[in-house]
């Protein structure tokens, strides 16, 4: 009999692990659907000192996780003001993963027919799994999305809404022509002229001064914040899953299904200065939201001033500030 030698794990997955044990140690890989994952967790430092001196954490089984999800072109490094404050000031773990083409997760070169990883509602499915294989399926989640992380959240809420705890949307792109380039433009950068037009583009521009108010205002700005969102750049099948990704986007179905939406408790945060999406297309989208919300509902609108479409990084203090008194006055 031929004994089957153990599978090798891909070229790919060795290369991102080893770049990841010398300059990320805090980061960690999980398996979901295939495909190894990059995140960060934290604990809040009050169980951490409890675990050093090996006593017993505190056993919270009703406490929510805290997920958060970033923004196209992002990675979870665009986390890195909240995740432990968050932590410390509700007594839940938090964790934030890098998304399908971004960070240090993998980025499959082919699939099974009818898996394609690199659609949207892969992407939804890809968060819970996620969850589910931390361990966490038992637990209700905090949804802590930016720009398009916040409508893969919207999209969990209408969907699972037993699974949802609430939601804290900054930014949120989702009406459907605000989730990603027009139909057009996803087609040519689908493509493979497309393919080396977003080399080309990325290269210079990443990160997007126009997602800002004002990137010089933010701490380290030239000399680590630009570096850490130019990571993927240099890491295997980037172009080509971004350009995939492209290729088959198609937006999620949110506002149709706003009834369900309304149900589950909502913080919307916006930039008073989001080039990408206006200040008064927020507030549109929000009263269509609230138009249908029961009288009870608990839904909150937060407008931070001198900030652009990513508030997280423009305004860490008073977007963690929003999301602390938010989750305190719903129930944490």
């Amino acid at each position: 009999m031929t004994q089957q030698l153990p599978q090798l794990p891909s070229i790919q997955r060795v290369f991102l692990e080893s770049i990841v044990s010398s300059s990320d140690p805090e980061g960690r890989f999980v398996e979901v659907n295939g495909v190894q994952a990059f995140y960060k967790l934290v604990i809040p430092e009050s169980h951490r000192q409890l675990i050093q001196k090996k006593q017993l954490v505190p056993n919270e089984p009703n406490k929510p996780v805290i997920l958060l999800l970033h923004q196209i072109l992002g990675n979870q490094y665009t986390w890195r003001h909240l995740m432990q404050p968050l932590a410390d000031a509700t007594g839940c773990h938090v964790i934030a993963y890098d998304s399908l083409t971004f960070g240090f997760t993998e980025r499959p070169t082919q699939w099974e027919e009818g898996k394609n990883p690199y659609t949207q509602e892969a992407s939804v499915e890809f968060a819970l799994q996620f969850v589910n294989n931390l361990g966490y399926g038992g637990k209700k989640i905090v949804f802590v999305g930016v720009s398009a992380g916040a409508a893969i959240s919207c999209t969990i809420a209408i969907r699972y809404p037993h699974l949802v705890h609430s939601l804290c949307l900054l930014g949120p792109s989702i009406s459907p022509d605000d989730q990603g380039p027009p139909p057009i433009g996803r087609h040519i950068l689908g493509s493979a002229p497309g393919r080396l037009f977003l080399k080309a583009a990325l290269y210079r521009y990443l990160p997007l001064t126009t997602l800002y108010h004002d990137p010089n205002s933010i701490p380290d700005w030239e000399t680590v914040v630009k570096p850490n969102y130019r990571v993927p750049l240099t890491l295997p099948n980037f172009y080509e899953s971004l350009s995939w990704l492209m290729k088959y986007f198609v937006p999620l179905e949110i506002l149709p299904h706003k009834r369900y939406l309304a149900q589950v408790p909502m913080l919307y945060i916006s930039g008073d200065d989001d080039k990408y999406l206006h200040i008064d297309k927020h507030r549109e989208i929000f009263d269509d939201i609230i138009s249908v919300a029961p009288s009870n509902a608990k839904i909150e609108f937060k407008v931070i001033q001198n900030c652009g479409h990513l508030p997280q990084d423009e305004k860490p203090q008073e977007v963690l500030d929003s999301i602390i008194n938010f989750l305190y006055r719903v129930g944490i």
